[in-house]
């Protein structure tokens, strides 16, 4: 029995020393684990960033086309039709293609009952050259100065892109005012046009649902307040079914059987939390908000006018920027589809960049005054540009300048007469540009083309005109510059991808401006990736 036990007590023992070894072994075995573990994070791992493919697609360059407004018109008495308008003068038209010849035709007014004689819209169109990689350039500028018993001041747009959408801010339906909406159909199809109305008093529910039709080549003349009448501040959203439209609106005003002013309504960038209007011209401003204590009471003060076309109230910021990089902020809480009309306030005269942000989409428009009694070139001659943003002459072989422009119009710029009733200027917002732009410049006296930069990085873009040195502005992030202008010269603005822009026209008792905008991104390349 003692043999026994002691094999027993053996075996255990055997047992217990197995058991220590494999857990010694367990161990040693995780530690070398973690070392070689600790190794590997250690050491340098070959690396692999797998890249979706895509490929990249250039759409072929098709024909440009651009709507012109046509002639100012008068709303004629006529006791069997209230809706009858003759062109009050003639509207010139300055364009401009490096690369073709520009041809014009012009649409049927059948609301106008003037001759064609008397001026008509027209349509600007070039050809895609055979074989090019990109969309050729088209430009053209309207401007009209007109002086009459029911008309009088100056009134410039740009040749436009028609489009199935636009937003236009500004006009009035007010005693004394006058709004008209002008829709083109340069297109071959049939445009069925309905529109919204916003005002100082929310949703205008007046507008007829059947819409309006706009057979091809033609232009049709609504009176704004046959659906908004006594509207002071309105806003109005132009869709079209079919063809394309260019919605623009005519504004005028007349005080004491005074005409005092007129200016189109161009359409603006849609709904977004930024609008940014560059080269807005102020003289006067600060006596004007001190004489309505700080609160737009009337169209005789310069205004921000903006609309939340959603259904949440926005904070809204207006900031502007002044040519010596200076800026003054006001913020302010804005209804939902309700205009408000933003004062300019403690605002020295010269020329700025006005900026509208806020924390929901909004459109916006400015409106600016030309009083009759004062001269705005003795604000331009004492204000300077900043030095990180002088436009500085360059010889004209500057590298990577375009092709020179065809040589400068003939025809003389028309001598500003100051009109007794002054003038106002509708001031629409600015894309950023994408490309290269054509500026035909009309023939009208003091044009000024003003730059701003929104962006983190400086830009460096060029200036250039057949007979004349280039030159090259240099804008640092967030500054603005002016450059002045010659009238009647085609500009080539190289470089300037990235930047907004806009131009002024301001005389003694005149004035109008127009926003530099990209051709139409139909025409961009375009990157496609697989599913």
């Amino acid at each position: 029995m003692q043999t026994l036990w002691l094999v027993i007590k053996m075996s255990n023992k055997t047992k217990l020393m197995r058991a220590g070894i494999t857990g010694v072994t367990g161990v040693v075995g995780a530690g070398i684990a973690a070392a070689v573990i600790a190794g590997l994070a250690l050491l340098p791992m070959p690396s692999y960033i797998g890249t979706a493919p895509s490929l990249t697609v250039a759409p072929a360059p098709t024909d440009q086309r651009r709507v012109c407004q046509g002639p100012l018109v008068q709303v004629m008495a006529n006791s069997t039709d209230a809706s009858t308008f003759l062109s009050s003068g003639t509207p010139t038209t300055e364009t401009y293609s490096p690369s073709s010849k520009v041809t014009q035709n012009n649409l049927d007014a059948v609301d106008n009952m003037a001759p064609d004689s008397m001026g008509a819209p027209t349509v600007l169109e070039v050809p895609a050259e055979k074989d090019a990689a990109e969309q050729p350039l088209l430009a053209g500028n309207q401007y009209q100065q007109t002086s009459s018993d029911e008309l009088s001041g100056l009134a410039t747009a740009a040749c436009s892109e028609p489009a199935n959408d636009s937003w236009l801010v500004g006009g009035s339906t007010d005693l004394g005012r006058t709004t008209l909406l002008m829709l083109a159909n340069p297109t071959g199809v049939t445009a069925t046009v309905t529109f919204e109305i916003f005002g100082e008093s929310g949703y205008i529910d007046a507008v007829s649902q059947e819409g309006i039709i706009v057979l091809p080549g033609e232009q049709r003349i609504v009176s704004l307040a046959a659906f908004a009448p006594d509207v002071v501040e309105p806003v109005v959203h132009v869709h079209s079914v079919g063809g394309q439209i260019l919605a623009s609106m005519q504004h005028s005003v007349t005080r004491k059987l005074q005409p005092s002013g007129v200016d189109w309504v161009s359409p603006g960038a849609g709904p977004n939390t930024s609008q940014v209007f560059p080269g807005v011209f102020l003289m006067g401003a600060t006596k004007q908000d001190e004489d309505e204590h700080g609160a737009v009471q009337s169209d005789l003060e310069p205004t921000v006018r903006v609309l939340v076309p959603g259904t949440q109230d926005a904070e809204v910021n207006l900031k502007l920027i002044s040519e010596t990089g200076e800026t003054q902020a006001i913020t302010t809480r804005v209804r939902a589809q309700t205009t408000l009309q933003l004062p300019f306030t403690d605002v020295a005269d010269g020329t700025y960049t006005v900026i509208v942000t806020s924390d929901q989409p909004v459109v916006a428009g400015v409106r600016t005054l030309q009083s009759a009694t004062a001269d705005p070139s003795t604000v331009n001659a004492q204000t300077a540009p900043q030095t990180s943003a002088t436009p500085t002459p360059t010889p004209s072989a500057t590298p990577g300048a375009p092709a020179a422009p065809v040589t400068p119009t003939e025809q003389p710029a028309i001598a500003p007469v100051p009109l007794a009733g002054g003038d106002f200027t509708w001031f629409s917002s600015s894309t950023r540009l994408t490309g290269d732009v054509a500026l035909p410049i009309p023939a009208w006296l003091n044009p000024t083309l003003t730059l701003y930069n929104p962006g983190s990085k400086s830009i460096t873009a060029v200036l250039s005109a057949r007979g004349e040195a280039d030159v090259t502005v240099t804008l640092d992030s967030a500054k603005m510059t002016t450059v002045p202008l010659r009238a009647g010269v085609r500009y080539s603005l190289a470089g300037a991808q990235g930047l907004l822009g806009g131009l002024t026209f301001v005389a003694q008792g005149l004035g109008s401006s127009i926003a530099l905008n990209p051709a139409n991104v139909l025409g961009s390349s375009l990157t496609i990736y697989p599913r």
